[in-house]
């Protein structure tokens, strides 16, 4: 029975505050639930590892959580863990022995606890802390990070700084950046009043500064929702080693929300084929054609003619009632006898449509060839490309960049001044995953089961009544 009446994942809210070990668990519990409406095929693990076609790959759960959610920097961030993970577990055996596996010992842990509205009036305090270091000294080297002659990040070839070791004082080498006055690690610390000195010849230190101050630190460009107790474990342990458990306590909490919260939102999300006009224009006709089969009914009621006649109402009846409850879970029958779907509005050529020119054709070739990478789920053509290739990703599978900027996109104001009619009517094209359309298959023929019970209780009613005998 469960498969007539497929129930998708429940919607779940987004936390307010910052996740903690409670809220963590209560993710894992969610994820658990959500095991049971999600079949293995659009599982998180499938979806991550961009085995899941189009509209639920890797690359559609990012779309979602830009536009959709607001909530990308976990996934961004999981992604580059999951890769250097990769990466470090390659290096030689002389450079993983130079970062060993973190012990946590919670004795050590610096207190980051502090008031988010006073951070910018307060200056740091000579005390060795690690939020300290990172607010005042890694600052200074922010605007350097996005300096135009770095090359853009993407998750197949991942750049560091563009710079050379130079010698220190004390004998070990230490980055500095070509062409910059900016302070160096070993500089930045001892403005703080630090004891110990950056660990420059650990294997990938600069990289995971560059996390700390992407992700971890406070009021970094795409800060992850950590609680205290947890930034501060993750800041103390990658002081001392760049071996990916430094991160544990970081990637527990990403992953936990990703696994409960995102991923279920996204699949639930994936199901609906239609856009909001499309789904709300299939509603509407489904609610007329359910009235309708009633006003057939009375009508014939009313009359003197034989009482059988009322049966006429039956088929208006389902084709109205499997048409609202299809729609109440966000599915159109109409494009799902063709296993279709509505192009979501940042897939579209929107200039096209409005009937504008591209200021930059270039651009433009470049945002055509991400959206068709978007509709099949392959990045293959684009990687394969020259060293410019790199710009034609989109920005969010960049692992370090810019904060992600949810109100700026192009595409917003075009699609809003794009036709009511046509938004019923938007380009389609055609739901890849098969699994997703096995699920879409359930709900519609659940749809149906319930109009005919529905549309049977109906007939029997109007059938039963008594002849009206006024015309």
């Amino acid at each position: 029975m469960s498969i007539l009446f497929y129930r998708r994942p429940d919607y779940l809210n987004k936390p307010a505050g910052p996740i903690n070990s409670t809220e963590c668990a209560r993710y894992v519990e969610r994820a658990k639930n959500s095991e049971r409406a999600i079949p293995n095929g659009l599982s998180f693990d499938e979806v991550i590892n961009n085995k899941a076609l189009p509209p639920c790959s890797l690359n559609d759960f990012m779309d979602y959580l830009i536009y959709v959610e607001y909530n990308a920097e976990n996934l961004q961030f999981y992604l580059w863990y999951k890769d250097y993970t990769k990466r470090f577990n390659a290096l030689p055996e002389k450079d993983k022995v130079l970062s060993k596996e973190w012990i946590p010992d919670t004795k050590a842990i610096p207190d980051l606890t502090k008031d988010g509205e006073n951070t910018e009036k307060k200056k740091p305090k000579r005390d060795g802390s690690v939020a300290n270091i990172m607010e005042a000294g890694y600052a200074a080297k922010e605007a350097i990070m996005f300096s135009e002659d770095e090359a853009p990040l993407s998750p197949k070839s991942p750049t560091f700084h563009k710079g050379h070791m130079s010698l220190a004082t004390d004998g070990t080498t230490t980055p500095s950046l070509a062409g910059s006055s900016a302070p160096s690690d070993a500089e930045l610390a001892a403005q703080a009043g630090l004891k110990w000195q950056p660990f420059t010849i650990q294997p990938m230190r600069e990289e995971i500064n560059r996390v700390m101050r992407h992700y971890i630190t406070f009021s970094a460009p795409r800060e992850l929702n950590l609680s205290h107790k947890d930034r501060a474990l993750c800041l103390h342990a990658l002081q001392h080693t760049t071996h990916p458990s430094a991160l544990a306590p970081a990637v527990k909490i990403v992953e936990a929300a990703l696994r409960g919260q995102s991923h279920p939102n996204f699949i639930r999300w994936s199901i609906c084929n239609g856009n909001k006009p499309r789904v709300f224009f299939v509603r509407t006709m489904g609610i007329l054609h359910t009235g309708f089969g009633f006003v057939i009914a009375i009508i014939l009621t009313l009359s003197g003619v034989s009482r059988w006649w009322r049966i006429l109402a039956a088929p208006m009846w389902f084709i109205g009632l499997s048409t609202l409850v299809a729609a109440y879970k966000g599915l159109c029958v109409i494009l799902h006898h063709s296993h279709a779907r509505c192009l979501r509005p940042w897939e579209q050529d929107l200039d096209s449509e409005l009937g504008e020119e591209r200021r930059d054709s270039f651009a433009s070739t470049a945002n055509r060839t991400v959206q068709m990478a978007s509709r099949t789920g392959n990045y293959d053509d684009i990687d394969k490309g020259d060293d410019s290739s790199s710009s034609f990703r989109p920005s969010s599978f960049q692992f370090f960049g810019p904060k992600n900027s949810f109100d700026d996109a192009s595409w917003v104001e075009k699609y809003q001044r794009k036709p009511l009619v046509r938004k019923v009517f938007d380009q389609q094209t055609w739901t890849q995953d098969e699994t997703l359309r096995i699920l879409q298959d359930k709900i519609v023929l659940g749809a149906n089961l319930w109009a005919i019970i529905l549309t049977v209780i109906f007939t029997i009613v109007f059938v039963a009544l008594p002849k009206g005998n006024f015309y």
